[in-house]
């Protein structure tokens, strides 16, 4: 989960949701985001009574909501802050910190190399690099080379992320990179399966339409538990459109996704889909997600 370090001190009700763990999950990690090290390390600190494996400091989110106060790719531009923040959590924290950034210039290697280095003689103990700039967003491609500068510049791991929505995908940013280690964040929305595909020695079969709808279901009911009704649709929306798209599925089906606001809605819209199923034979190509 990506939490608010504000959220954390000021005792948001929603973040003992957030923080549940799961009997069936082996390992956890938590993301906070914040601008401030005072505030950051307080949130470390009231975080240690709860069950996760690992603490990452996301200073890497573009979106404005986070950036405007300070926090996430903001951090980026600011190495003597996004120092003293690590330096600080490591010292709050009884779990192990890492950090995920942006890169900060796609010419200058140098500008993300210095930032990667403080961070790294602050205290984490990974880092998982996107290779984009904060103003591009999630578009354009992602700059490659400068991963695999602070990859090789750095002692401790480097994780590549950015651009992964498929096998080919994955394969290019290992090699390109020169990292072992890969993140996947968007291209995982929607299908899960993408994980059994880039470990897989071969291309392998897509989610038959059974899976897609099993799968969503699965997840939704279970959001709809964690978070109540009213947020945990609301959250859904998204969840939902992701695994229609792409595969074949009605564009008028999944145009009524986005006024879905109860469980019997949901329940009602599957049973539809799955009667109905794709409206073609779809032959599922890489970076479907994207579209």
């Amino acid at each position: 989960p990506l939490i608010d370090a504000n959220s954390v001190i000021y005792q948001n009700s929603r973040n003992s949701q957030m923080l549940v763990r799961g009997a069936d999950e082996p390992w956890l990690g938590l993301q906070l985001v914040g601008g401030s090290a005072d505030i950051l390390a307080r949130a470390a600190s009231r975080l240690n009574e709860y069950d996760f494996d690992l603490l990452d400091l996301n200073m890497g989110c573009p979106m404005p909501k986070v950036t405007r106060k300070g926090g996430g790719a903001a951090l980026s531009h600011n190495p003597k802050l996004a120092a003293a923040c690590v330096e600080k959590v490591v010292r709050a924290s009884r779990f192990p910190v890492t950090a995920k950034i942006r890169i900060v210039s796609e010419s200058d290697p140098e500008a993300t190399l210095d930032l990667a280095r403080a961070l790294e003689q602050s205290g984490i103990c990974a880092l998982t690099i996107h290779g984009r700039l904060w103003e591009r967003v999630y578009a354009g491609p992602v700059a490659m080379d400068i991963i695999r500068a602070v990859h090789d510049a750095l002692r401790i791991p480097v994780v590549a992320n950015g651009g992964v929505f498929g096998q080919q995908d994955a394969a290019r940013l290992r090699q390109g990179s020169g990292c072992s280690r890969i993140m996947l964040a968007r291209g995982t929305i929607g299908n899960p399966w993408i994980f059994r595909e880039i470990d897989a020695p071969q291309p392998v079969a897509p989610p038959t339409h059974e899976e897609v709808c099993d799968e969503m279901e699965r997840q939704v009911m279970g959001m709809i538990e964690l978070y109540g009704e009213l947020v945990g649709m609301r959250q859904a929306r998204k969840i939902i459109l992701a695994y229609l798209t792409g595969r074949g599925y009605r564009r008028s089906r999944r145009s009524v996704v986005t006024k879905l606001a109860t469980a019997a809605e949901f329940v009602q819209f599957l049973a539809v889909i799955r009667a109905e199923g794709p409206s073609e034979k779809f032959q599922q190509t890489e970076g479907f997600i994207q579209g």
